[in-house]
């Protein structure tokens, strides 16, 4: 079994249900430490760990490019996945495209029919897009869950990494709008989307949410394949987070959920293509 949110287990896991606030009672303004002048931390351990947990296995590589090529409607519903002809077209062997295929069907985007043919399900298209409504009913109350429980420690090392975000959003405002300064913002932006959503996962105290969460993160990467984020995808993305952040800091488990909600139904709004979120 997993040991993820095991350090909260015995904790008392009752919880009133989260009241979602009007966005206008969020501060519009959270301070959080940062320098203009600060060199974006790029090299540092957290992005380096992100780095290194992104690198990808061949079998993932080839599951995420069907997964892709299935929400984009250029493996539609009902086409017959062969793993000879996927493999050719990959440019990969026969193997890890069988071992993507078994995947795919355990997480019933691909279905075996009576012929044992591996099958795009009807609606497939849609995984990414129910996904993140599932993160809609999970993550809200994971939020609450985690406000009061996340340590100190673990809040400034969060605050750390939305510095280097901030510094890069700086950055650019001033000037840098060089592609590799939007690489670099990208990456640093990337690294706290996963840290910030992955540790209240990891600090909810019940561990079949935290689990659960985690499987839909696992789909994040495909949507960061699909489609790029833009200055004002990463800007918005930033400001929900601080007031999400700034919820955890004060232990207001209230507008830890409302604040979840309204970054979740905000990132649904931006998204550049209606199957990508």
């Amino acid at each position: 079994m997993s040991s993820r949110g095991q350090g909260t287990r015995e904790k008392n896991l009752s919880f009133s249900r989260p009241v979602f606030v009007p966005v206008s009672h969020f501060s519009p303004e959270i301070e959080i430490p940062v320098n203009k002048e600060t060199h974006l931390l790029t090299e540092s351990a957290e992005l380096n760990s992100l780095q290194e947990d992104e690198s990808l296995s061949l079998v993932d590589e080839v599951y995420q490019k069907l997964l892709l090529r299935i929400i984009r409607c250029e493996l539609p519903g009902g086409t017959e996945l062969k793993s000879t002809q996927l493999a050719r077209e990959i440019g990969v062997s026969r193997t890890p495209v069988v071992q993507a295929l078994a995947r795919l069907q355990a997480d019933g985007i691909v279905i075996q029919q009576k012929n044992h043919r591996a099958v795009v399900r009807e609606g497939a298209e849609n995984w990414l897009v129910e996904i993140h409504e599932l993160r809609l009913l999970l993550e809200p109350s994971a939020a609450a869950m985690a406000a009061g429980r996340i340590s100190e420690a673990e809040i400034q090392r969060l605050q750390e990494l939305a510095a280097q975000v901030k510094a890069c959003q700086l950055q650019y405002e001033d000037g840098d709008q060089s592609p590799e300064h939007l690489q670099q913002w990208g990456a640093a932006s990337r690294g706290f989307d996963y840290a910030l959503h992955l540790s209240i996962a990891d600090h909810c105290g019940n561990l079949p949410i935290c689990e659960a969460i985690h499987k839909c993160w696992s789909y994040k990467r495909v949507s960061y394949s699909a489609a790029g984020e833009t200055p004002e995808i990463m800007t918005r993305g930033l400001y929900d987070h601080l007031v999400l952040l700034d919820s955890l800091k004060q232990q207001d488990a209230e507008t830890a959920a409302a604040a979840m909600t309204m970054h979740l139904r905000n990132a649904s709004r931006m998204r550049p293509d209606r199957l990508i979120v």
